[in-house]
């Protein structure tokens, strides 16, 4: 049976795991997922940090249970660390430190991007967050409860950022 190892579990991992079991049922499919929250809407957080979106749960496209009830193996909170084309091995890193190999016939890698950090001094400062984990919202949604400030500033243009900036999207938060 052929073995599909697929490195990232958003939209595109997610995807491609759920469309690979369809065109062939008989394939073993694995997920690595570098937190416990496959399939959530990232671009929904906005929505979710203003009120719009009731609760986090809803930012989810499918449920963990979902997915791994169609045949497809999730290992939440495991980061790739090396690839091994030759000997066709990814290895990775569960959240306890604990590496080992898996192996693979056919490699997928959706990680999406990652948020370039500006060269803006005070980006390591209380109050300053990047939007781009289920981790991250958590944390900026913890601190707004906490502190209800009077505004924001938003550095960044592409979809997060343009949807935290957006009035209509954000009601009573600041």
């Amino acid at each position: 049976m052929p073995h599909l190892l697929i490195i990232g579990g958003s939209d595109a991992g997610v995807s491609a795991a759920l469309r690979a079991r369809e065109v062939n049922p008989a394939c073993d499919v694995t997920v690595v997922v570098a937190d416990g929250y496959p399939n959530y809407s990232i671009c929904g957080l906005p929505f979710w940090l203003s009120g719009e979106i009731a609760g986090w749960r809803d930012l989810a496209h499918r449920k963990a249970e979902d997915i791994a009830g169609q045949g497809i193996h999730l290992l939440l909170e495991h980061t790739a660390q090396a690839i091994n084309p030759t000997g066709k091995a990814v290895t990775v890193v569960d959240g306890a430190g604990q590496s080992r190999q898996i192996p693979y016939d056919r490699l997928v890698i959706g990680t999406g991007a990652v948020p370039a950090h500006p060269p803006i001094e005070g980006l390591e400062q209380p109050g300053v967050f990047f939007l781009r984990t289920m981790a991250d919202g958590f944390a900026l949604h913890d601190d707004l409860a906490a502190r209800s400030p009077a505004s924001a500033v938003v550095v960044g243009a592409g979809y997060i950022g343009l949807e935290m900036d957006d009035p209509a999207y954000r009601p009573g938060v600041w």
